[in-house]
């Protein structure tokens, strides 16, 4: 399924796990954008909207004031429900705050968006493919780290991400 997210803004995670590379690799293979982004969760999908860069930080800010640094978890793979190329990495650990955090931008700073988002049953993860797969991804690691900032990325005309800021949550 193509998307046209070009000129698109979304809010990520980035993710740097010590055994990163592992995660990597699998996108490399089979992940048509993993030379245009980094892995990442995605806090929402790719919007539309007439709020400029600077307000978006500071609304988006307010909206973080009420997050402190969390560790995260992630451990499985998973296909979503129906016949599908895609496979997530998923978390298994403070799933419950991306989602709470996610819910508070989307009611706060993105509502027309909303039911795009709901119509995906948002489910945080890390996408580690979205092409056919040679075989299923075996990958039974652990990865965790600790998330203490926010991505906000604008989506560029080659769908490469580029970055605007990152947003620290308050310790």
């Amino acid at each position: 399924m193509a998307f046209n997210n070009k000129n698109k803004r979304d809010v990520l995670i980035m993710v740097d796990f010590p055994n990163i590379d592992m995660i990597k690799e699998i996108q490399k293979k089979y992940y048509d954008i993993a030379d245009k982004i980094e892995p990442h969760i995605a806090v929402t999908f790719p919007f539309d909207s007439d709020i400029s860069d600077e307000e978006l930080y500071e609304r988006l800010s307010k909206v973080l004031e009420r997050y402190r640094p969390f560790k995260i978890t992630c451990h499985g793979v998973s296909t979503p429900v129906g016949e599908s190329d895609y496979r997530f990495l998923n978390i298994t650990e403070n799933k419950d705050i991306i989602k709470s955090m996610s819910d508070d931008i989307y009611k706060d700073i993105i509502p027309g968006e909303i039911e795009y988002r709901d119509r995906y049953n948002y489910d945080p993860h890390i996408s580690l493919a979205n092409m056919p797969l040679d075989e299923e991804i075996d990958l039974d690691e652990t990865f965790e780290m600790i998330v203490d900032s926010i991505y906000v990325e604008r989506i560029g005309s080659n769908d490469e991400s580029i970055k605007l800021y990152d947003i620290g949550l308050m310790t």
